[in-house]
Formats: structure tokens, sequence, C-alpha cells
């Protein structure tokens, strides 16, 4: 067979976004099977610290104002399974901690209060199937950025995928969305308070989004790594 070079123009996708950050936040990042969210945040002039298996294990993680947890963290990372009591602690002791995108791995109730995700979850494969916001004044719509619908415009792919089925009350269901024919999906986006900090399940495809440069995605997720100094959390 005779080789063939193949040959596309080289392109680079500038974004203009409204966007606000909480100032000198403190992130830690587990990297799980692989993910572009540090790289991305790096747009906002967040500086994010990457979090091995030994400060899982015994490190400060109180010197992080917020944990972000990536892409199937719980599939990828013996360690956070392992030492996933010094996650909640953390957050008792008044931290945040954001959860990606998780397979089923994650469905042995990792978090605060129980939950089910099922050996089949849901996803929103429609892009543009609308978004409802549940609770307009949650933390996470409100500082620094107003969210609204209109920020799930021109997201790419998918809404998100490995939604909850169910979960306990403690858990405050943020989104709904849902494909066409589809039941609505509301564990998409869970909020719970747990002790002095925060805790949030995330399903939405962020980690799709921001490299994108989509708008609306880099608004939401500015919101969710500034919940450490929210005024009003």
């Amino acid at each position: 067979m005779r080789p063939y070079f193949l040959y596309r123009p080289a392109t680079y996708t500038l974004s203009g976004v409204d966007v606000k950050v909480a100032p000198g936040l403190k992130v830690g990042y587990v990297m799980g099977s692989g993910d572009d969210v540090p790289s991305s945040l790096e747009h906002l002039g967040v500086k994010v610290n990457f979090v091995g298996p030994a400060d899982i294990a015994t490190g400060d993680l109180s010197k992080y104002d917020v944990l972000l947890l990536g892409v199937r963290t719980y599939a990828a990372r013996q360690d956070l399974r392992t030492y996933n009591n010094r996650i909640l602690e953390y957050v008792k002791n008044g931290g945040v901690v954001i959860v990606q995108y998780n397979t089923p791995e994650f469905d042995r109730n990792y978090g605060p209060f129980p939950y089910v995700m099922g050996s089949n979850p849901e996803e929103v494969t429609d892009e543009i199937s609308k978004v409802r916001i549940l609770n307009p004044a949650n933390p996470v719509f409100n500082w620094p950025n107003k969210i609204t619908e209109r920020d799930f415009s021109g997201w790419v792919e998918e809404r998100g995928s490995k939604w909850m089925k169910s979960w306990d009350a403690q858990y405050e269901a943020l989104l709904e969305t849902h494909d066409e024919g589809q039941e609505p999906q509301k564990g998409g986006l869970l909020y719970a308070r747990y002790g002095k900090g925060v805790y949030v399940y995330n399903a939405y495809a962020f980690y799709r989004q921001l490299p994108e440069g989509v708008p609306g995605a880099y608004r939401i997720f500015a919101n969710m790594i500034s919940l450490p100094k929210n005024p009003m959390r």
C-alpha cells in the first residue's frame, strides 16, 4: 500500500467570555483517566496543583480552597478509593469538593450521603436540550457570575453522562434536562452541605465544553470553583 499524507489547516479557536472568578484560589486537582480541565482553568488565571497518591493518603489537603476530582477518578485512582474518608473529612472541615463525570465505579456511596447511580446510568446526548435551573437562588448560580439558562447555549457533543438515579434528601438537585422521549433528568448536578463545607457531584460534560471555549460552561465552572469564597455560602 502506498502511503499518502493527509493535510488539514492549523486553526486556533478564540472565544470572548464575560467571566469572573474568585481571586487567589488554591485549587487541587486529582487527575483521573485524563482531561484538559486543568489547562482550561489556566485561561481564567487559576493555577492548578496536581494532587498525587501521597497527598491523598497523608498530605495536608486543607491548604486547598477546592479539590477538583477529574474524569473517572474513582475508576483510575486506587488511592482515592482507599482514602476517600480523607476527602470527606476535608469537606467536613470547610473544604469544597467537586466530583466530575465518573463511571459506575463511583456507585459505592463515596459521597457524604447515600446515592444510587446504577449499572446503566442515564445520559443526555442532545447538546441543545433545554436545561432548567431548579433553584436560581443557589450560590452556584449567583456569584461571581449570574447564571441563566442562556449559559447552556452553544454546548457541544452532549449535555453529560452518568446521571444519578436517586439520592439522599441532603443533596439538592440544581438542574434538569432530558433527551426527547426521556424522563426528566435531575441527577446531573447535586449540591450538598456537609459539616462546614460543600460537596458537588457534576455529571455535566464541562470537560468537553471548556477545551472548546464554550462561554457559559466557563462561567458556570468559575462559579463552582469560586464556592469557597462565595459570600452567599
